[in-house]
């Protein structure tokens, strides 16, 4: 029996977790992190060959088409950390956002220049009274056209002949008829003589009517061969004929009454918040993938305390029952026996999907493919060693955390803008050039050029008080970035002193905890020894398996709240070492 136990997995685990080595921590000054032998050797090794399977989907608009995992990638925590860094979709917003502040840079640096702009046109301009014209024709196509048209002149012409000849022959007749016979009498002298002079101008009326005057035949005058020059006169037969134009122009602000500096400024150091914010994203992304690591970690360590918890009910409920067959125990030590297994093997089942839950958890920070399930590489063992004072890690703190230079930027950015809208009732000074090509296309004479130079002045008169406004809300903001910073010192001396004192109190933890294993351990190899040879009970069996496992929890729990409390330490600093991370930042 006791060979037995002393193969125990359960017997294995405990001297893992004894093997630990204790935390010592140096007198030096500077902050020196270690990692485990685990992640040095993965360090070693290409993180894109490895981590690549875990990229997720590049097609941020695209749903999966499959969610089983078809792999289990085990990962250290400085692999995590760079998984993080690649994939994290947060970190990856604030990064685009620098790239806006970058442009925006540029686009407000864009007033340090001229503004340069070109203009070109063409078009026809057609009169009321233009005359019809023809496409090119050759030349048969061209007689055969004039032919044409000086018959149908003489036809024209012909038949208004004739027709004026019969009306003017008719009035003659009618007016001879009336000068004849005894109404003649009636009439006086003066009377006859007009009559008279009437029918003489009709009569050379008709005369003239009856015969046709000298013809001249229509001609056309030649038609040119199409060319650009005639080219819309021929196609639309404008006599104002088509025209080009074209316009350079050159605008140069010469003072702006100091808000284009000014606007440059506030740009400058937007980017350079956007730049810190970065960082910050990274830091804080940092220190969130080492707890969820960490939970990870406890719960996978956890499934083992409550899978050997199991091993060593299983092997008292075996004792029981032997006992009980030979007569040396009872069916309660059995009962009992019983319900420690069953409330063991509970504890396993809930260990196990806290398990999946946390690396889950883990998964979704990483933000990895959607079929692959990470696990967790590294043992539980002490991060590394802090060995500065609390006074020197305050002053650290202060000297390394983004967020206090955040937060005077933030002012800056407000004084900035407050100069840019009380430019707008200063006097705004600026030059102009400009150069204008005109040319009548169906001319023959050359292009005319014309050009404008000066100088503009505007000034602001009045506003309504919406520049003064402005410039008080800006000052307000000013105002409020400096209470923001004087807040942030609070802030991060709370966040440096909480995490410092965490670390001091598991460190002590580690010592007790480690020591309460040993003795756990030892206490339940006396009493199954005890309950082996009929002088112990099963109650203090019982007992010793409920402290073991308590003892191993509690170390657990004070070697990872060690962990995470350097890791808060080191977000609270703002991570001051330059690591490879570090230098990345």
């Amino acid at each position: 029996m006791m060979n037995a136990l002393a193969l125990n997995p359960k017997t294995m685990l405990m001297a893992g977790l004894l093997a630990i080595a204790p935390v010592t921590l140096s007198s030096s000054v500077q902050a020196t992190p270690t990692t485990t032998p685990v992640a040095q050797a993965s360090s070693q090794t290409p993180a894109l060959d490895v981590l690549t399977p875990l990229n997720p989907n590049p097609d941020r608009l695209a749903l999966p088409e499959t969610v089983k995992i078809d792999l289990n990638q085990p990962l250290t925590l400085e692999q995590a950390i760079e998984v993080a860094i690649r994939n994290n979709i947060g970190l990856q917003i604030s990064e685009l956002q620098l790239q806006q502040a970058r442009a925006q840079l540029r686009q407000v640096q864009a007033q340090l220049y001229p503004t340069l702009a070109f203009q070109a046109s063409i078009g026809q301009n057609t009169s009321p009274g233009g005359q019809p014209a023809y496409l090119p024709l050759n030349f048969q196509q061209q007689l055969s056209l004039q032919q044409q048209q000086q018959q149908q002149a003489q036809q024209q012409l012909l038949t208004q002949q004739l027709a004026a000849s019969r009306i003017l022959n008719t009035q003659v007749q009618r007016l001879q008829q009336r000068f004849q016979g005894p109404q003649l009498t009636a009439f006086s002298d003066q009377q006859n003589l007009e009559l008279q002079q009437q029918l003489q101008q009709l009569q050379n009326s008709a005369s003239q009517a009856a015969t046709p005057s000298n013809f001249t035949p229509i001609t056309l005058a030649p038609v040119n061969q199409l060319n650009f020059t005639n080219f819309f006169t021929n196609l639309f037969g404008a006599t104002s004929g088509a025209t080009s134009n074209a316009v350079l122009v050159m605008n140069y602000t010469l003072f702006a009454g100091g808000g284009r500096s000014a606007a440059i400024a506030a740009a400058r150091n937007q980017v350079r918040f956007s730049e810190l914010e970065v960082q910050r994203q990274r830091q804080q992304l940092i220190l969130e993938v080492t707890n969820d690591y960490y939970l990870a970690q406890q719960a996978k360590v956890q499934v083992q305390i409550a899978e050997a918890a199991v091993t060593n009910a299983q092997v008292t409920l075996r004792d029981a029952k032997a006992f009980e067959q030979a007569g040396i125990g009872t069916l309660l030590d059995v009962l009992t026996a019983e319900v420690n297994l069953a409330n063991a093997q509970q504890n396993l089942s809930q260990a196990r999907h806290l398990e999946i839950t946390t690396r889950r958890q883990l998964a979704q920070r990483l933000n990895v493919n959607q079929t692959v399930d990470v696990a967790i590489a590294d043992r539980v063992e002490p991060a590394g060693e802090w060995s500065l004072s609390l006074e020197d890690s305050i002053l650290l703190a202060y000297q390394n955390r983004v967020e206090l230079e955040q937060r005077l930027l933030q002012r800056t950015i407000a004084l900035n803008n407050r100069q840019v809208v009380l430019a707008a009732t200063r006097p705004q000074l600026s030059l102009f050039a400009s150069g204008n090509l005109l040319d009548k296309i169906t001319d023959d004479l050359a292009p005319r050029f014309g050009y404008g130079v000066g100088l503009q002045m505007q000034l602001a008169l009045f506003d309504g008080g919406n520049a003064r406004a402005s410039a008080a809300r800006q000052e307000a903001l000013a105002a409020t970035a400096e209470e923001q910073y004087a807040n942030q010192k609070n802030i991060i001396r709370l966040e440096v002193e909480t995490a410092y004192t965490n670390l001091r109190a598991n460190e002590k933890n580690i010592a007790t905890a480690r020591t309460a294993v040993t003795q756990a351990t030892e206490g339940l190899r006396l009493a199954r020894l005890r309950f082996q040879a009929g002088v112990g009970t099963q109650q203090e069996v019982t007992n010793a398996e409920t402290n073991l496992t308590q003892a191993q929890g509690n170390l657990l729990a004070a070697i990872l709240n060690y962990n995470r409390s350097l890791a808060a330490l080191k977000r609270a600093m703002g991570y001051p070492e330059q690591t490879r991370l570090g230098a990345r930042q």
